[in-house]
């Protein structure tokens, strides 16, 4: 289900970056420079809430009510939705003649004129995240060892997206952005916090526990 629908959402946005490129006047237009924009933000936060989701299943966490599975397929959901976003993101590039772009300039991000290293931060992530995806779209053929290695990919990821974002978006100097940023941010260091000091406990209580005489 996820895969389906991430698939449309990512045609949806393409096309309507596109048309949006196309009917703009051409001279003042913003249409597809806004859509870009906005597709950017959607994948980050797409992103941020695949991590979270996918750390809070691991340590057995659900808000509420919510049965486990439900938390699990919102994780499957939005990472692969991030992606749908990116692809948003990309043909934005692509077609909005604000700064140009090339295929290889978006897929490497050290080619092109606009901030290389930075626009790298934001390709870098998306192919972590297209590994991560991929390994669990070919888990039954994958051992789980090679699964879960790759799976914490997704950290990495996150944090690239996030410097990306930070230094590359043009919004980044915003009030707004900024705290979106700050937020999301502070959110996923406290959830990786907690879950090192849980392991920690965990490691703990089991190393008391064997170490106890047998009656």
């Amino acid at each position: 289900m996820s895969w389906k629908l991430s698939g449309i959402v990512a045609v949806g946005v393409v096309l309507g970056i596109v048309l949006g490129r196309i009917a703009q006047d051409p001279d003042t237009g913003t249409a597809s420079w806004d859509g870009l924009r906005a597709a950017g933000f959607a994948g980050y936060l797409c992103l941020w809430f695949g991590l979270c989701s996918g750390i809070a299943v691991h340590m057995r966490y659900r808000p509420g009510p919510m049965a486990l599975t439900w938390l699990l397929e919102a994780h499957r959901m939005s990472s692969a939705l991030s992606l749908s976003f990116v692809a948003g993101h990309i043909a934005g590039l692509l077609v909005d003649p604000t700064v140009p772009f090339s295929v290889l300039d978006v897929s490497l991000g050290l080619t092109g004129g606009y901030r290389p290293v930075q626009v790298a931060f934001g390709a870098f992530a998306m192919w972590m995240t297209v590994a991560v995806l991929s390994s669990t779209a070919l888990s039954f053929r994958l051992p789980y060892a090679t699964w879960r290695n790759l799976h914490f990919l997704s950290f990495p990821a996150y944090a690239l997206a996030l410097l990306h974002g930070i230094t590359a978006g043009t919004d980044a100097s915003s009030t707004a952005a900024l705290a979106i940023y700050a937020s999301t941010a502070s959110v996923v260091a406290a959830l990786v916090v907690t879950r090192l000091l849980g392991r920690g406990w965990v490691s703990a209580a089991t190393e008391s526990g064997s170490s106890r005489p047998t009656p």
